[in-house]
């Protein structure tokens, strides 16, 4: 897939944040919370207004993370600067992971050695966004398309 493209095309994307879980799901819990507060006890409510404000400044910041790949690796897109994150001669292993709620990543797994850290063994979470459901199928297929062009073994991660 990346040989079709030739050299110095674009970068593939391989997913992306979603504006609405980043953002709407935690602005909808503090809707429920400042309602619940107006109808009972405002003070009781302080601590869980305060933490999902802070989500919903969180995800905020965070909406437009993706995670990126071309001819030479890895790349994450994260608050608008794009870095690099693994090299394809790295990384022996990686499957799409799901590390918390309404959260998707790449799990890679790098070459290296016994006592190495992170080692063979070890799973590495590449490019945390938001999504909410997981990948459609086609989306599925292109990741894994993507990651068999350039020899990396698909695994599917441990929960």
């Amino acid at each position: 897939m990346a040989e079709e493209r030739g050299p110095g095309a674009e970068p593939v994307v391989l997913f992306a944040s979603r504006w609405w879980p980043a953002v709407l799901v935690p602005l909808g819990l503090l809707t429920l919370i400042v309602v619940l507060s107006l109808r009972g006890g405002f003070a009781s409510l302080i601590a869980p207004l305060g933490m999902t404000a802070a989500t919903v400044v969180s995800a905020w910041r965070h909406r437009d993370g993706a995670l990126l790949a071309d001819d030479i690796g890895l790349l994450v897109r994260h608050r608008g600067t794009v870095t690099r994150s693994y090299r394809w001669s790295e990384i022996h292993q990686a499957g799409i992971a799901r590390p918390g709620f309404g959260r998707l990543a790449l799990a890679v797994y790098p070459n290296g050695g016994r006592w190495d850290v992170p080692g063979p063994n070890n799973a590495v979470l590449v490019g945390q966004v938001w999504l909410w459901r997981q990948p459609e199928s086609a989306g599925r297929k292109r990741v894994e398309a993507v990651l068999r062009a350039h020899g990396v073994q698909i695994v599917e991660p441990l929960p």
